[in-house]
């Protein structure tokens, strides 16, 4: 009896679907997904309508939370709050909205950010991530433990101190994660079929194809990060593949590194293929997925994925729109806040959102 309990519980529990990357980032069934994104879209919609009535001294921020259906709108003046409910453009949609109580207003966080900004750019702290963070009302600093006593951090931060912005600063480990999970995976998509998120070797190092790009004079190439440049050649390294299959070609000389990390491979060999799509391989169901158009995400708490080497494919909601990044020697800023952890090896791999289950 205990045997065929046994032997149907594996049976049941063997046909589950694998969850989808949204369905783990919600905490959803994978056939809730479509309507969580309807969700979504329609909670952006709203707040972008409601972000040109929020003026920057009475409001924080916005952010949207799907599972909940709300947009959370940082509130300073509460009587401008009641005013909104009652406009035209926004009364409609009063059931979506939380107005909650902040203590920054935007126009605090935007002028203390942009000094913050100039001392990153100055001072180019080691490993270091800083934007405006709405769902906590505050700037936020993220570091490495491994640098946080490295002489450019601690000038960076005592300088924010002794200006008494009051950001929260939080560190993590950073170097040598461990990445067990990547052995677990499936076999590898062994061909010469290249798409978004696939590995590329270049005999220093891995980094990650980010989409297929084609020049005026049909030329095809595959861009990816410009610190990933390495003057040799660069070869496909599919996921979960130890060894190259196919060679590329080499990345333009004219690749950058600031204020767009960017670059071109050109593709010299006919016998690699290029694929509009994002790979998706260990989806059950999806394991491509076609780039069909471009969309534009303007709402933080919004999910965005990503597709690379070593993680595969993970998603995490929008933190922040505009932030700035410092490694010790290069420094961008206007750059997107992603809350997904990525490890090296993904670097140069496509950052997407979900049109549907398919795109």
């Amino acid at each position: 009896m205990f045997i065929i309990t046994l032997s149907n519980y594996w049976t049941v529990h063997s046909q589950e679907e694998a969850k989808e990357p949204l369905a783990k980032l919600w905490n959803i069934k994978n056939d809730e997904i479509l309507k969580y994104l309807s969700i979504e879209k329609n909670l952006s919609i709203v707040d972008n309508i409601l972000k040109p009535l929020l003026d920057d001294d009475n409001f924080g921020g916005t952010y949207i939370n799907v599972i909940q259906n709300m947009i959370f709108i940082n509130t300073l003046n509460f009587t401008k709050a009641e005013e909104i409910k009652t406009s035209i453009e926004i009364r409609q949609y009063i059931s979506l909205l939380n107005f909650i109580r902040a203590d920054n207003s935007t126009a605090k966080l935007s002028s203390r950010f942009q000094d913050i900004d100039n001392l990153a750019k100055s001072y180019k702290p080691k490993y270091c991530i800083g934007y405006i963070n709405s769902e906590i009302n505050n700037i936020l600093i993220a570091s490495c433990n491994e640098t946080r006593n490295e002489t450019s951090n601690t000038a960076f931060i005592n300088a924010i101190n002794d200006r008494m912005y009051n950001p929260i600063f939080t560190y993590y480990n950073c170097i040598n994660l461990s990445n067990n999970e990547i052995f677990n995976r499936k076999s590898g998509d062994i061909g010469n079929r290249i798409l978004a998120g696939d590995g590329i070797d270049m005999d220093i190092g891995i980094c990650s194809a980010g989409f297929l790009a084609r020049s005026h004079q049909n030329i095809n190439y595959i861009a990816t990060a410009g610190h990933c440049y390495n003057p040799g050649s660069y070869y496909l390294l599919p996921w979960n593949s130890t060894m190259p299959t196919a060679l590329i070609g080499k990345m333009q000389d004219d690749y950058l590194l600031e204020p767009i990390d960017f670059g071109l491979i050109n593709i010299e060999y006919p016998n690699i293929q290029p694929v509009p799509s994002v790979r998706n391989t260990d989806s059950e169901q999806y394991k491509e997925l076609p780039i069909e158009d471009i969309i534009s995400v303007s709402s933080n708490g919004a999910h965005l994925c990503i597709s690379g080497f070593i993680s595969h494919v993970r998603c995490g909601y929008v933190a922040a729109l505009n932030g700035f990044t410092s490694d010790g020697e290069d420094y961008n800023n206007n750059i997107f806040v992603v809350n997904v952890r990525s490890v090296q090896g993904d670097s140069g791999g496509p950052i997407f959102s979900y049109k549907d289950l398919t795109h």
